[in-house]
């Protein structure tokens, strides 16, 4: 009996323990006990769409009067580039500087269409008769300079620009005289003109950056920028993973100056069909094939291609030396000093300078094959002439006067596509040896393809 009630009693106990009230914050008891659900696995990581940023200058000159009135007209401020647009087109304003250029966020890029000025900054003493000789040169860049800096705000898709647009003219040569009975040497008195700041610019709309006084009083020029991102789509089907090279080819195309801004307003962002739309123009010699070149190289290798002359130019030079008589000894055993003759002026150093078609480029292919980021510097040069100006004596060194049209930059581009890059403008009204303005755009085409 005693073994009976013992068995009892723990049978109670353990339907007592099932029985016990389940807690309340606990629904059901499996899904208390059961194990945690696996975590979820992360999505793969999609690279980002690369973006370029193109920044499309244009300046226009007009008097002060006219520009008052376009401010003080109803929305003047907002509607002030639609207004200078039209303003062209009835000939109160003028379009005299159109230049484009695209780059990546954060990177600098420069674009130069400037006459390089050539001037004498250190001279010798003067002689008996007051003539004095250079001896040291500084060069001077003369036309319009863009340095531009963008860097995009992801999150609401402006633009922080750093920037300086500048315009300098020579206005010509005159004499500065430590003595006023003498002739003096000649120094260059130059117009600078230049606005470096930082603004925020919305994609796709005109932006007035900058205001430029002109030599000629009651004259202005407004600066208008317009920037835009160019998101990159990689081709529908994957590229084959290639160690294959990169075929570079640029082409340089100029046309009139106004038919190439009404062509940028609408292709400035498809290098495609840009240059189809030049192709008929160049069979109908409305434009021109100024320079075509082909690179083939390696994905991260720095390539160039150059031709041109090299042109050689004195850069150091002796002055003339007077004569000098004999002086006898007054030692009849040592001889005297015989007479110098007057010695004539001599260049005593040179350098060269490689003139023509210069380009400089190095692309890295990204992983996928899809995109090569290139970073380039292409440059035309050209040796304009010997420095000209009723002040600078004859019997002063020879200065030759260069023009330079050069950008440097940065952008991503697809493999298998036509890129328009920017202009590489020939320099307007500089002012140097009477230059005129041309009137003519550059284009820079780059075709990037796999060999």
């Amino acid at each position: 009996m005693k073994s009976h009630a013992l068995l009892f009693l723990a049978l109670v106990t353990v339907l007592a323990a099932q029985d016990k009230p389940k807690d309340p914050f606990v629904k059901d008891k499996k899904a208390a006990t059961a194990a945690p659900a696996a975590a979820a696995e992360p999505e793969p990581d999609v690279p980002e769409a690369p973006k370029n940023v193109l920044c499309f200058i244009e300046t226009f000159t007009l008097s002060h009067t006219d520009y008052a009135a376009l401010l003080d007209a109803p929305e003047g401020q907002d509607k002030l580039y639609s207004h200078v647009q039209a303003a062209v087109k009835t000939g109160t304003a003028k379009l005299d500087g159109c230049h484009l250029m695209t780059n990546k966020s954060g990177t600098r890029s420069t674009l130069e269409s400037v006459d390089e000025l050539i001037y004498p900054t250190e001279w010798t003493p003067a002689d008996r008769t007051g003539s004095q000789y250079p001896t040291a040169f500084e060069m001077r860049q003369l036309g319009d300079k863009f340095e531009f800096e963008p860097t995009l705000d992801d999150e609401n898709g402006t633009l922080n620009i750093t920037h300086e647009f500048s315009r300098d003219r020579l206005l010509g040569i005159r004499l500065f005289k430590a003595d006023a009975t003498l002739a003096g040497v000649p120094v260059v008195d130059v117009f600078a003109r230049r606005g470096p700041s930082s603004c925020r610019m919305i994609p796709g709309f005109p932006t007035l950056i900058s205001t430029l006084n002109d030599v000629q009083p009651g004259i202005i020029t407004l600066v208008f920028a317009t920037a835009q991102v160019i998101t990159l789509k990689a081709p529908k089907e994957p590229a084959a993973k290639s160690k294959s090279n990169l075929m570079l080819t640029a082409r340089v195309i100029s046309i009139d100056r106004m038919k190439g801004w009404e062509l940028l307003k609408k292709h400035a962002m498809e290098g495609g069909a840009c240059l189809a739309e030049l192709k008929p123009m160049l069979a109908a010699k409305e434009a021109t094939l100024e320079h075509l070149a082909t690179i083939n190289t390696q994905s991260g290798v720095r390539a160039t291609h150059e031709s041109g002359l090299l042109y050689t130019y004195g850069t150091e030079y002796a002055p003339p030396t007077e004569g000098v008589p004999a002086q006898p000894s007054d030692d009849p055993k040592k001889p005297g000093t015989p007479a110098r003759p007057a010695g004539l002026a001599g260049t005593t150093a040179f350098e060269q300078r490689s003139t023509g078609f210069r380009l400089e480029v190095e692309p890295t292919r990204s992983a996928d094959n899809a995109f090569s980021d290139l970073t380039l510097a292409p440059e035309f040069v050209r040796m304009t002439g010997n420095l000209k100006d009723k002040n600078w004596n004859e019997h002063y060194p020879e200065v030759p006067l260069f023009s330079n049209q050069k950008i440097t930059t940065g952008y991503t581009q697809v493999i298998g596509t036509t890129t328009l890059i920017g202009t590489m403008n020939p320099p307007g009204d500089t002012g140097a040896n009477e230059h005129k303005d041309e009137g003519r755009m550059w284009l820079l085409f780059m075709d990037v393809n796999q060999e």
